[in-house]
């Protein structure tokens, strides 16, 4: 694969390149929340929850709108079918997160450790991850519109089936990137390390600087079944 990645600063916009839509999320005057305040099936609006834990709660189809989530355990926290808008969610911690089918708009997560995220077929608009750590993220047939990370670490990232649209990492390391059968476009890889690429049939619609494309001739390479001699 390609060879050992240095530290890459996010390029300038390349031409005709969209970057994502990022407006301000301002969020005053908050009620404190409880643990109690969040319930399947149901809506949550307006409040701040500190440091309570979530862990193994089954929050299925709720919708959280104009919160702030910080310091939470969301460990197995199921939040299928949900509706996470305009919030913010600070140093959660979650080794395990179930949100498939959920949606996230004008949505941020700053400085959390998520291991195993599940947003299979999830939509993602206007939304933003930022000094964070995940393991796996499944975003298999998930749609992405106007979607920024920035100063993250992915050990895998599964793009497969997704619709994705204006797309940028920047400060980023990405051990695995899976594109098998997507459709992307303005996908900004150029601040992002990339160490392994998948799916390069699919790969129509990202940016990558000319040092991330010497990076990757030999997996090209291999895809295209071109021998290099030495």
């Amino acid at each position: 694969m390609a060879s050992s990645p240095t530290h890459r600063r996010a390029a300038q916009p390349e031409k005709g390149l969209q970057p994502p839509r990022q407006p301000a999320l301002a969020l005053d005057d908050l009620a404190e929340g409880f643990p109690g305040d969040l319930t399947p099936h149901d809506r949550c609006d307006g409040l701040r929850f500190a440091d309570v834990d979530l862990a193994g709660r089954d929050l299925t189809g709720t919708t959280i709108a104009e919160c702030e989530l910080t310091g939470c355990d969301l460990h197995e926290t199921r939040l299928d079918l949900s509706r996470i808008l305009e919030t913010r969610i600070v140093r959660a911690n979650a080794p395990v997160l179930k949100a498939a089918r959920s949606t996230w708009h004008e949505a941020r997560i700053e400085s959390s450790r998520l291991g195993a995220v599940e947003l299979y077929e999830a939509e993602l608009d206007t939304f933003a991850i930022t000094r964070s750590k995940l393991s796996f993220v499944n975003l298999r047939g998930a749609t992405l519109k106007d979607v920024t990370l920035t100063d993250c670490v992915i050990d895998e990232l599964d793009l497969s089936q997704a619709t994705a649209e204006r797309i940028a990492f920047r400060d980023c390391r990405i051990d695995t990137l899976l594109l098998h059968g997507a459709r992307l476009q303005h996908v900004d890889l150029t601040g992002a390390d990339l160490h392994t690429i998948g799916g390069l049939d699919s790969a129509r619609g990202i940016v990558v600087s000319s040092e991330q494309l010497l990076d990757l001739a030999p997996v090209m390479a291999a895809h295209l079944g071109i021998i290099v001699s030495d």
